[in-house]
């Protein structure tokens, strides 16, 4: 009931605390015309571009990468930052095509635009639908000359916006809305394709016989696949003579060792050196079929042009276009839907998904 009221509460106060914020922080002291040519970034006089990708979002940042090779092929000098946060940034540690990764700290935002804006930047991309308070001072900090922005027509603090219906749709792939960013830096054609370094990928005891990964987690637990549909997964893949490699986040193991332990039956590896997405990267990079009900997985799948099997909220999510946007980069990758909820303010159940459906995806990309 507590919870419920501070919920209640909370939603009252957000639209107050941005009117407040924006009031505080949506302006540009300085603007700098000279660096726009037709609603465009004039890239002849840009020497440095910052992302934010301050949310920390694993799978987010694994589709940014293909911005960052797609500037650095067209332009090779720009220097390239990224503000990055928590197990993302382990998505960029190696990426040849990042200059400097900056680490983004609640409580501490302040102080690293303060370290930003000695670099003067150029042009600042931010991806956010929509700005906390703490983002637009953030921003508003880093003083970069140029500020992108997620449909943000309206407002002070960006010079140029991504406008949904003009510049992108609401259900067209992440690739083609990023796409949109690619055009205002002069970047019309580009592969979509994302990138994933691995530095000393070895993993020798992983990669040995290592076909199928199942993934059982997702972004919360409504989407983490149960005990029951574990199980059943993998008998599906024993049956057709396939080995499962179970991968997790380190927090993840000891209930891993727990189910392992209760089904002895089931052919199954856990690793017990996964210490975080990188290392479950070197696996899914030496696999062949990938099963999971998480979109960031799904995108380091794609990263690998692995075969996939995801499950997804139904009906697209909340706006109904999720698997549309967040879906596997190759159309060809499969996508089951779990049921829908019976009554309203019920979460989703991840694990109402077909079985059948499951079984007969599985045979067909086992046997394609």
């Amino acid at each position: 009931m507590i919870r419920k009221l501070n919920r209640i509460v909370q939603d009252f106060l957000r639209p107050i605390r941005l009117n407040i914020g924006r009031k505080l922080w949506d302006r540009k002291v300085e603007k700098y015309p000279e660096l726009l040519k037709n609603n465009r970034v004039d890239m002849s006089r840009v020497k440095s571009i910052l992302f934010l990708r301050y949310d920390g979002k694993i799978g987010d940042m694994v589709i940014n990468t293909l911005m960052f090779r797609e500037i650095k092929k067209r332009y090779p000098d720009i220097k390239i930052g990224v503000v990055s946060r928590g197990a993302a940034t382990d998505i960029i540690k190696f990426n040849p095509h990042v200059n400097v990764i900056y680490n983004y700290k609640k409580g501490k935002e302040s102080q690293l635009a303060t370290e930003i804006a000695k670099e003067n930047y150029d042009v600042l991309v931010d991806f956010s639908e929509m700005l906390r308070v703490n983002q637009m001072k953030f921003i508003n900090q880093c003083k970069a000359k140029i500020n992108i922005g997620l449909d943000k027509s309206n407002w002070n603090l960006f010079d140029i916006s991504i406008v949904e219906n003009e510049d992108y749709k609401n259900n067209d792939h992440i690739t083609r809305r990023y796409g949109a960013y690619l055009k205002k830096f002069a970047i019309e054609n580009y592969d979509k394709g994302y990138d994933i370094f691995l530095e000393n990928c070895k993993k020798d005891e992983v990669i040995e016989g290592t076909e199928v990964v199942l993934n059982p987690y997702g972004a919360s637990k409504h989407k983490h696949f149960n005990q029951k549909t574990l199980k059943f997964i993998i008998e599906v893949l024993n049956s057709l003579n396939k080995k499962v490699t179970l991968i997790y986040s380190p927090d993840k193991y000891k209930e891993l060792q727990e189910f392992i332990k209760e089904n002895k039956d089931l052919k199954v590896y856990l690793p017990n050196n996964i210490r975080g997405i990188l290392d479950s990267s070197c696996i899914i990079k030496n696999s062949s079929l990938v099963i999971t009900p998480d979109t960031s997985i799904v995108h380091i799948a794609s990263a690998f042009n692995k075969k996939i099997i995801a499950v997804y909220p139904p009906n697209g999510g909340k706006v109904g276009v999720d698997h549309l946007v967040w879906g596997p980069l190759d159309p060809e990758n499969k996508i089951l839907f779990c049921k829908a909820t019976l009554k309203i303010g019920e979460e989703i159940d991840i694990n109402t998904f077909d079985e059948e459906e499951m079984r007969e995806r599985i045979i067909g990309e086992i046997n394609s």
